[in-house]
């Protein structure tokens, strides 16, 4: 019979509820709050199956709770495509070799980006951003 401590609920949730702050999409926080849920059970004394049911019911509920609440947080993101425009025609030093074939790495304003070209560039070269 599968068995789960009080402690391993509460390090479930911890990590997740850690791991949301920097992922932000609502998912592992679903997870964390299931997690919370189990422990909770936990202490109170509920066998495993109906710690693993309380987990599962207040992960999806959470989760479909916080689906709304998070596209109303995520609608006035920019996007990508927003964010890396700021860097047409501004000059990076590349950091890694590009080539036809492979992508290469270029330092923009101290942000490390991934860059193609058309023809090799060798590291310590000075590249302009043409597009993203």
């Amino acid at each position: 019979m599968i068995t789960f401590s009080l402690e391993f609920w509460i390090v479930l949730a911890a990590i997740c509820l850690l791991l949301e702050l920097i992922t932000t999409g609502f998912y592992l926080m679903s997870v964390g709050v299931g997690g919370i849920a189990a422990a909770i059970a936990n202490y109170l004394g509920f066998d495993p199956i109906m710690q693993l049911v309380f987990f599962a019911i207040f992960t999806i509920i959470f989760l479909i709770i916080s689906r709304p609440l998070a596209r109303k947080l995520t609608k006035g993101s920019p996007s990508k495509k927003a964010t890396t425009d700021r860097f047409i025609g501004q000059k990076g030093l590349v950091t890694e070799a590009i080539d036809p074939e492979n992508t290469g790495m270029i330092k923009i304003s101290g942000e490390l980006w991934r860059a193609i070209s058309d023809e090799n560039i060798d590291v310590g070269e000075e590249v302009v951003v043409e597009k993203n």
